[in-house]
């Protein structure tokens, strides 16, 4: 999932070059050097690269994870690493217009890298106009699960969850249970619980924050204003302070005692790592659930099977010693050998179709190929990037907190969004 690494980049950009000044270590000439911003295991990554220094001699030298403020510096410095790997491509596009990241189509040559082996939607995340300034290294989808006890107890059939959105309303209000007190005991949905979903939500409502080919600012269009107040009738519904007190009382996201899995909600929105090894079936084995796209509007059936794909992106600093080094280990982490091992560990989505045939995969259970059949749904999406995604984001974070918590007009709200960023996009797109 991509991370708000940067506030506004060309300050920090600034700052960059001045810890920069201050001297960088000497790289080793005969070593690769490989960032990646994520990796709860670095020995597991570490020992992935180790075959390629037993493909091909030379030695890679994995860093992981790698904290945000140490990038910017690193690339504006003299001394970047080989490859970087990037959370999500929302900042491959802003270091590419600020000249500190390659455009990669001399590296996709150098190393034989096969394009039509990758799904459209992660790729197009990388695409700046006819520009490829990344490339997709695994990536993620967001799905509905449900709890089938909780299903059942509520009078609903357990193996047959909400076919539209507005069905999942109707379902969520017989899934919560209040208390003798008013308080709430079980809660149906939550729209936004672990975190923002309004990406998937105003695909599903037929639209985006930008235009599908990322050159306009659509931030209040009305498939945004739909998705906002299809959110907002939740927190009206429950009342805010009391769904805020119940929340208040869940368990850590990665315990037994996460509030899908105590019971406590009964449908979520929830990525493919929830079915792999280190959630579900570790921390919760015992747990009956089910696994399905999330439902579209009753009056839209045609855009059922809709999911945005956001992951991870890989890039070529500028100021590399070897570009054509670069490229050929960029070419191996993008064989599908590669891809299919390094994200069945980690039980995520693989970006390459001949990867996706792996058997870990298929091993990984009927649950997670809901998500990889989902990748080959004409209604996948990417979420679009543009050099001013790290704004974006902040302010639509802002917009939806005052929208759901303070009852904020979503129009108004939305409005406001557009009117104040529309300049800065049209200035950053150079129109």
């Amino acid at each position: 999932m991509s991370k708000k690494m940067f506030g506004v980049l060309s300050v920090l950009l600034v700052a960059s070059m001045l810890l920069t000044a201050c001297g960088a270590k000497p790289a080793d000439e005969n070593v690769l050097r490989v960032w990646i911003q994520w990796g709860d295991n670095p020995q597991q990554i570490q020992e992935l690269f180790d075959k390629y220094t037993a493909e091909t001699g030379i030695k890679v030298e994995v860093t992981a994870p790698i904290d945000d403020d140490k990038v910017l510096p690193a690339l504006t410095g003299s001394n970047p690493p080989d490859i970087l790997v990037l959370s999500g491509g929302d900042a491959a596009k802003s270091f590419y217009k600020e000249g500190l990241v390659l455009e990669l189509s001399e590296s996709i040559t150098t190393g034989n890298i096969d394009m039509t082996d990758m799904y459209e939607p992660p790729l197009s995340q990388c695409r700046q106009g006819d520009k490829i300034v990344c490339l997709p290294w695994g990536t993620d989808a967001y799905a509905l699960f449900w709890n089938k006890d909780l299903f059942e107890a509520a009078g609903l059939d357990p193996e047959k969850p909400p076919s539209t959105m507005e069905e999942l309303v109707e379902y969520a209000e017989k899934l919560t249970v209040v208390g003798p007190d008013g308080s709430l005991e079980q809660v149906g949905f939550i729209p936004n619980h672990s975190w923002s979903h309004t990406d998937l939500y105003v695909r599903n409502f037929g639209g985006f924050w930008y235009s599908d080919d990322g050159s306009a600012l659509t931030a209040n269009s009305q498939a945004m204003i739909d998705a906002l107040t299809w959110q907002q009738q939740f927190y009206t519904k429950y009342g805010v302070d009391n769904l805020q007190a119940f929340a208040s009382g869940f368990g850590e996201y990665s315990s037994p005692d996460a509030p899908f899995y105590a019971g406590k909600v009964a449908m979520m929105v929830e990525g493919e790592w929830q079915v792999g090894p280190n959630f579900i079936p570790k921390l919760k084995p015992e747990l009956n659930y089910g696994v399905a796209a999330f439902p579209p509007p009753a009056d839209h059936p045609e855009r059922a099977g809709t999911i945005v794909n956001q992951g991870t992106a890989v890039v070529i600093p500028t100021g590399v010693a070897d570009k054509e080094a670069s490229a050929k280990l960029l070419a191996w982490m993008m064989s599908p050998a590669i891809v299919a091992e390094e994200f069945c560990y980690n039980a995520n989505l693989p970006t390459s179709k001949k990867a996706a045939e792996a058997q870990c995969f298929k091993d990984l259970g009927e649950k997670f190929q809901v998500f990889v059949d989902l990748m080959a749904s004409p209604n996948a999406y990417a979420v679009i990037t543009t050099p001013i995604s790290f704004e974006m984001n902040d302010a639509l974070g802002a917009a939806e907190e005052a929208i759901l918590l303070t009852g904020a007009d979503p129009k108004e709200t939305l409005d406001a969004v557009q009117a104040e960023f529309e300049p800065k996009f049209k200035e950053a797109m150079g129109q």
